[in-house]
């Protein structure tokens, strides 16, 4: 079900945001329904009653509320990344429990998101700066997490490229928040990594 139900709902709103992005209602409720499925499916198939599942859950939780919060002006954007943060510390915690530390393995992530955020401070608000370099941290240490799973080699994986799908998403919408490069179909590109993510992620608990 979820194979196909999620597929459906994710490309629904790449869909709409393409062509009908003037409608809010639309824009909203399409954006927020794949996560909305995802969490009710964790709650179907009683992921919370394990550790790992109900970090997930808290994870999916504060995913849609980032999502409800970052449709609206970009004077709540900062409201927005706090939801994430919770979201990006929940993940860590997810993939955490029970896995060793492997603390040279959070380099190449720490690398990348001390240059990414260095290249975009020209263009971060004085105000901003703090709550995107702590925000870049988090999913960072997310990232290097989903590297330390000593789980299947399907689920490390999955666990691994939907982290990195989520960089990416968030990376796209740091370029378009804080300098003025945008890709064609911006907004495409940030949801449909975005959703890519969040499946791939939810997937490589399964097992868990």
């Amino acid at each position: 079900m979820i194979y196909i139900a999620f597929p459906v709902l994710a490309i629904f709103h790449l869909v709409a945001i393409a062509y009908w992005p003037d409608i809010f209602l639309l824009r909203l409720f399409s954006k927020i329904a794949p996560i909305v499925f995802l969490l009710a499916s964790s709650v179907w198939e009683g992921r919370w009653k394990t550790s790992a599942g109900l970090w997930l859950g808290i994870g999916l939780v504060f995913s849609l509320g980032g999502d409800t919060i970052l449709a609206f002006p970009d004077r709540y954007f900062v409201f927005g990344l706090g939801s994430f943060l919770i979201a990006q510390v929940s993940y860590s915690v997810s993939f955490s429990l029970g896995n060793p530390v492997h603390f040279l393995r959070v380099i190449p992530f720490l690398i990348f998101g001390a240059g990414y955020y260095y290249w975009l401070l020209p263009g971060i608000a004085g105000a901003l700066q703090i709550p995107v370099a702590v925000y870049v941290t988090a999913i960072c240490v997310m990232g290097w997490r989903s590297t330390a799973r000593e789980v299947s080699p399907r689920d490390r994986i999955l666990g691994i490229l939907g982290a990195l799908s989520f960089i990416l998403s968030d990376s796209l919408i740091a370029l378009g928040q804080f300098t003025p490069n945008k890709l064609p179909l911006h907004g495409v590109w940030i949801m449909g990594t975005y959703y890519v993510a969040q499946m791939l992620i939810y997937l490589s608990q399964e097992e868990e």
